[in-house]
């Protein structure tokens, strides 16, 4: 049952974000269907334009504008299939 509600929340909005403490920052992510909507979600989210280092097909990452990290990358899990984790850092 938890899987499919997870699943029914990723579809209904593909932002869901989830706060972790990591020293003075913070760090958001959330999973998304696809890498372009991974890419866009963290531009809308952060409202910052994204600075591409590494681009892969299985990983983008680099710095938003304000210097602060990002990353997509895709995941694969027998209970929730194929997803990208995308994450940036806030202060």
């Amino acid at each position: 049952m938890k899987s499919s509600i997870r699943s029914a929340l990723i579809l209904i909005s593909p932002l869901l974000v989830i706060t972790f403490n990591s020293h003075a920052s913070e760090v958001m992510s959330a999973q998304f269907r696809t890498m372009a909507a991974c890419l866009s979600g963290i531009e809308k989210s952060s409202g910052q334009k994204l600075k591409v280092v590494t681009d892969k097909p299985h990983e983008v990452s680099g710095f938003l504008s304000n210097g602060k990290g990002f990353a997509c990358q895709k995941k694969e899990t027998g209970t929730e299939g194929t997803y990208f984790e995308g994450w940036y850092m806030v202060d």
